[in-house]
């Protein structure tokens, strides 16, 4: 077997590069960085050629990218993408995604539904890896343990969001409907109802009180943009609320880009690099936060994936496959409601041999069922390569 990879900054590139070496699949990378994903002449023509050079026996890519598709379609290749992102934050997707070259790859059993709905048959579930070999070569220093130790540690953007922005050229009616269902939305995990609330009928309002009181043309919002702002606005409150209650009684680290003013108490300890810092810190909290992006329904997120292959306890919003895949309070923790979340980091910081065991049960069964292997072979399966 030989792929052609095109890479770019994905943080799970490295972990993909090893484990196909490590299992003997030939492989050729290339790069580029696409200012459109959709149009660029440029790439096409050459990616084409050189595809043309060699023989391969499909195109391998972390995340979907329209235009390598298209470029293997013209070819006859297969494409494989394979995404840690949700949504996957490419415009006008559906035009290329029923491509036959395509093998679209999804972590979340909701947006896998959504597109094989429509009759994109050619997306498939598949969870995502961590590769636990890598993480068990790291080790922490004493230089290691001062710098990142911590009660309660969290790795993760705050989300800022135009939400509010986007309700304030609404009439008082839709503004009060819409904040309505934001805020019941809050409290429930695990089910997204608010693409469903999103109605054609309703976005068609919504745009029409737009072009009333912005002008016409001036600007058009579609369901999934709006969709995206509430889920961010949502997930924002949550990391702020829950972050901030902890911090109360606490040592709790915040690592991200973005500081805010409600967090007076969290230690801001900036971003941290994905492949150096981030498992010391997973290793080095006693807890260890994943507060996932409310649009993402039932898929474990890389971060999750990622303190539970360190050898981290973690503690999350309940997921529906988190779930399903890992025991509730064997494996890992999960809460599903901000005070539930309060009652388990004090537990869980109070019994140290009982988080240590729940940590080491995660490590198992991510090391055993969570591997790269797995995954590329099954991916592999259902592309009869």
């Amino acid at each position: 077997m030989k792929l052609l990879l095109l890479e770019w900054s994905a943080y799970t590139q490295r972990d993909v590069n090893e484990i196909l070496g490590e299992n003997h699949v030939q492989f050729k990378s290339v790069s580029y960085c696409f200012k459109d994903k959709n149009k660029d002449d440029f790439f096409l023509h050459r990616f084409e050629k050189y595809l043309s050079h060699d023989q391969y026996d499909a195109v391998f890519t972390v995340n979907y990218f329209p235009l390598v598709a298209i470029a293997c379609q013209n070819k006859g290749i297969p494409y494989i993408s394979w995404s840690y992102d949700n949504p996957l934050n490419v415009p006008e997707i559906e035009k290329t995604l029923g491509l036959e070259c395509n093998y679209v790859f999804l972590f979340d059993k909701i947006q896998v539904k959504q597109y094989r709905d429509k009759g994109f048959n050619n997306v498939h579930h598949l969870p995502l890896a961590v590769n636990t070999k890598r993480l068990k070569r790291i080790s922490l220093s004493s230089y290691d343990w001062k710098k990142y130790k911590g009660d309660i540690s969290f790795v993760g953007k705050l989300y800022p969001s135009a939400f509010l922005d986007l309700l304030n050229p609404l009439n008082e009616y839709m503004t009060g409907y819409l904040k309505a269902f934001v805020d019941a939305q809050f409290k429930v995990y695990g089910y997204y109802f608010l693409d469903e609330l999103l109605t054609e009928p309703l976005m068609n309002k919504l745009n029409s009180q737009y072009e009333q009181q912005l002008g016409k043309g001036k600007f058009h919002i579609s369901k999934e943009q709006f969709s995206y702002a509430a889920a961010s606005f949502l997930t924002r409150q949550e990391r702020v609320l829950l972050l901030g209650i902890l911090s109360k009684y606490y040592q709790v680290n915040l690592y991200s880009r973005e500081e805010h003013p409600a967090l007076s108490k969290v230690n801001y300890r900036g971003s941290a690099k994905y492949l150096e810092e981030m498992p010391k810190i997973f290793m080095a909290s006693k807890i260890n936060l994943n507060i996932t992006l409310k649009i993402l329904q039932t898929g474990i997120p890389l971060r999750a994936l990622d303190i539970l292959g360190a050898g981290g306890f973690l503690l999350s919003n309940y997921q529906e496959e988190l779930a399903q895949y890992f025991v509730p309070e064997e494996e890992f923790s999960c809460y599903t409601s901000i005070e539930e979340a309060v009652v388990k980091a004090e537990y869980y910081l109070k019994n140290e041999e009982e988080r240590k065991k729940i940590a080491q049960g995660g490590l198992k069964k991510a090391s055993t069922e969570f591997s790269y292997e797995k995954r590329f072979q099954e991916m592999f399966r259902i592309v009869g390569i």
